[in-house]
């Protein structure tokens, strides 16, 4: 700051001081303790600024990390309470506003010592006359947050000054039994470990292991998981139940602690009596207790946690804290923040406005939430730079900052002149007035993120469930227009290196966004008129779009040239042209399967696809595999789904029912060198890799829920699975295919090896679907496929009813 303003200031130790001129002293110094300043009392990122004479005191809580960690995607920081005092005091004093990361995340401020911080257009130094600091200066300051981090956490110079406080003494994260008891070791030694479910201990899927928390083996290593990270000097460790939780069925389960079905409470004992242990074993430690989804409410049978209890509140409303209000939770709260956890967006586009976070800061301050653990790190610098910005310094003074002055600070410090920072104004102002109806309600964890269709009904519904309908009402023609505008003006009126720099990254972003919502709007259009024309406008599209993400990197794995940043902010760091394409799905980030990644050269030679309808005959007599009625039943094919890797082989599919049963006939075609046999894999495992048929029914009209069977071309294959039924939209389950449900259905197969075809019938009783009977006339919803296995694991696919959104069978 001092040199931004033509002024040089020698770095000197304390001991070779010039006495004659006036000092600023950094951190724990001799002359900080003559003045009274015993920084040992600190607490957290505590810190002391003081004048004394001409000369100036800063400094803060110093202490190395305490706990030890291998993991380089969590390491631990040294805790630097002296650079807290020292960016807050360049804020205030010296003029030095900190817009964006100085340095990559994972790296300390020490790392900044690589960086030209006068060039960096992570910092803005606006210009000074002179540099006054009250004589009698005297703060002593104890920052509300303690801890403040996502993943990728951060900790340089920004962050601080942001208080994004990275994790030093405290393990804090939330799901901790899989850690405390890892499958990967105990599940094959020890099956009576993991959760009883429908008779069978439940094989843990992709991360996401149950338990039996009855087994005292298994409460016992749950204790030793948190022990051990005190033991190894953390002050502070996690405790909380897996994701997607799922109860175990077993007796000695249902008869724990006395709250039978009641896992709730359940878990609410588990968790104090573990930290009754922890308090004896480990004085003066902490554990902190996760309040989500099923531990939402606070516990019923007690009202005070032992001495060294936290809870981390996963709700952070207003209506979340209140029930926790007459509770005596002796070390306080920490809090969840899901602003950057998409819902139907994606992570690439903005999600939250500069008064949404005033808001939500002056709330959790209110409350005393003390930490905080952000899903969704919020990395969008270019479109919510301010957001981020407006947020951190709310942490400061919730009482007295506020947005209206913040973001003008902002725009003012980071686009260089008035005349570009008055169009960047602008710009923001559109962009943050068109998601405003999405951050403040539609956001996930807000007021309208679901809704009950009914009220009483007990089943909540997500508000927005297509995707495209919230991008195509948030991002419309017109604004994205208008924002180009401003943008343009404020580049041609850019002056200096750095804000030609800033506004770079926040052109490459807006037009990331434009692409993206561009390709939603010339869908929505082709859904309107589906012909060759508009087909044709999509597909060329989204073959500008991927041809944009491709200008976004050098040849893999490099990325393009950053200028003067330290590190590239957009794409991500270890995001690739996959992700920006959208071809993986995020919790809530439903993408995969949509236009955005169509093959478009197979879709422009692709016949065109279409809804169907199939009558379901009433059966006159016993429906068999073989029966002669389903001589008398509708017969239709399944559309094959490009790319064909083979020669297409057919299928043709038929219904039938009775007064309990829905029929299912399906004949698959085979290639001449079949196998005679078709092998046999474990119940649920998923069969869209193998010779299989899929069943897709959704039989109450008004009700989002889905019941799915698949049987392989072994009838002892088998799958099903409901999505609807978990009520909480917090579950990763919510929405999606809970194969852990297991309804009442029969499947028989048969291989003709004559006519090199294999034959399926499924019966599902109306019973199993939650359904009466369906009277003449009335529709379903439903969709069937195939997959056809061929050689070297490729697998063809084909449905019965098909669009150009998807090739999966919803």
């Amino acid at each position: 700051a001092f040199l931004a303003n033509g002024a040089e200031v020698p770095v000197v130790g304390e001991k070779v001081r010039n006495a004659a001129r006036p000092a600023i002293f950094l951190g724990d110094t001799r002359f900080a303790r003559e003045h009274g300043i015993d920084p040992a009392t600190f607490r957290d990122w505590s810190y002391v600024q003081r004048s004394v004479g001409r000369d100036l005191i800063l400094v803060g809580h110093d202490h190395p990390g305490r706990g030890e960690t291998t993991n380089a995607r969590r390491p631990n920081w040294d805790r630097v309470g002296t650079a807290k005092a020292a960016v807050d005091f360049a804020r205030e004093y010296l003029g030095v506003r900190f817009l964006y990361p100085d340095v990559p995340a994972y790296n300390p401020v020490a790392a900044a010592a690589k960086i030209d911080l006068l060039a960096s257009p992570a910092i803005e130094f606006l210009p000074l006359q002179t540099v006054t600091v009250p004589g009698d200066l005297d703060v002593r300051k104890t920052p509300l947050l303690r801890l403040n981090t996502a993943h990728p956490a951060g900790g340089g110079f920004y962050d601080l000054a942001h208080n994004r406080f990275p994790r030093v003494d405290e393990v804090f994260g939330g799901h901790t039994w899989e850690r405390a008891v890892p499958p990967e070791i105990y599940w094959d030694k020890h099956p009576e470990f993991f959760a009883l479910i429908s008779g069978t201990r439940l094989k843990p899927d992709g991360g996401n292991a149950q338990y039996c928390l009855s087994n005292p083996e298994v409460r016992e290593l749950i204790y030793r998981d948190l022990a051990s990270w005190l033991d190894r000097g953390y002050t502070a460790v996690d405790l909380g139940q897996p994701d997607g939780f799922r109860e175990c069925q077993c007796e000695e389960c249902f008869k724990l602690y006395g709250t039978g079905q009641d896992w709730s409470e359940k878990i609410w004992i588990f968790n104090r009596e573990v930290a009754e242990r922890l308090e004896k074993s480990h004085p003066g430690k902490d554990v902190t207790m996760m309040s989500y989804i099923l531990t939402a409410k606070p516990p019923r049978t007690f009202a005070k946690f032992p001495s060294n209890t936290c809870v981390m509140l996963t709700g952070t409303n207003e209506e979340d804290m209140a029930p926790w209000r007459d509770i005596e939770v002796p070390r306080g709260f920490t809090g969840y923040l899901y602003n950057w956890c998409p819902n139907l967006g994606t992570r690439y586009t903005p999600m939250r406005t500069p008064g949404f976070v005033e808001t939500q800061v002056k709330r959790l301050a209110a409350n005393r939430i003390q930490s905080l653990y952000r899903d969704g790190p919020g990395q969008l610098f270019g479109l919510e730079g301010p957001v981020y910005y407006v947020m951190g310094r709310m942490f400061d003074d919730p009482d007295k900052n506020a947005a209206k002055e913040l973001l003008p600070e902002f725009c003012e410090a980071a686009f260089g002149n008035k005349s570009a920072a008055f169009y960047m104004r602008s710009f923001y102002d559109q962009l943050y007035h068109a998601i405003a109806l999405y951050s403040d309600h539609i956001g996930t964890r807000c007021d309208v993120w679901t809704y009950q269709p009914l009220p009483g009904e007990g089943r909540p519904r997500k508000t927005v469930q297509d995707p495209f309908q919230l991008i195509a009402f948030l991002y419309p023609p017109n604004l994205l227009a208008s924002l180009d505008a401003d943008l343009s003006l404020a580049e041609r009126q850019a002056t200096g290196a750095k804000a030609r720099t800033r506004l770079a990254l926040v052109r490459r972003e807006f037009e990331y966004l434009r692409h993206f919502a561009k390709v939603v709007h010339l869908y929505q259009a082709w859904q309107m008129v589906p012909d060759e024309a508009s087909r044709n406008r999509l597909l060329d599209a989204i073959d500008a779009r991927n041809g944009f993400i491709h200008t976004l990197y050098d040849q893999p794995p490099n990325r393009v040239g950053s200028g003067d940043w330290a590190y590239v902010l957009f794409p991500f760091p270890g995001h690739d042209a996959n992700h920006l394409r959208l071809a993986h799905d995020g919790y809530q980030e439903p993408y995969a399967n949509t236009c955005f990644n169509w093959d478009t050269e197979a879709m422009r030679k692709a016949p065109a696809p279409g809804k169907k309808r199939l009558t379901v005959a009433r059966a006159k007599g016993p429906v068999t595999l073989d029966s002669p009625e389903w001589s008398e039943a509708e017969s239709q094919d399944l559309t094959l789904l490009p790319p064909l890797r083979a020669l297409p082989r057919s299928t043709s599919v038929r219904l039938l029912r009775d007064g309990e049963n829905l029929y299912f006939l399906a004949e698959c075609k085979l290639e001449s060198d079949h196998p005679a046999e078709f092998p046999v894999h474990p119940r649920d495992r998923a069969l869209s890799g193998e010779e299989a048929l899929d069943l897709y029914l959704a039989p109450q009209p008004g009700r989002e829920i889905f019941y799915r069977f698949a049987v392989g071309a072994n009838a002892a294959s088998r799958y099903d699975a409901v999505a609807g039924l978990i009520a909480d939209a917090m579950d990763p389950r919510h929405g999606k295919d809970d194969s852990t449900w297991n309804g009442e259905w029969r499947a028989e197969t048969k291989i003709d090896a004559k006519s090199h075809r294999w034959q399926a019938q499924v019966t599902i009783p109306f019973a199993t679907l939650g359904a009466e009977p369906p009277p003449s006339g009335m529709v379903w919803r439903a969709n069937f496929a195939r997959y056809h296995r061929l050689p070297r694991g490729q697998v063809d696919q084909s449905l019965w009813s098909t669009s150009l959104q998807n090739a999966n069978m919803d």
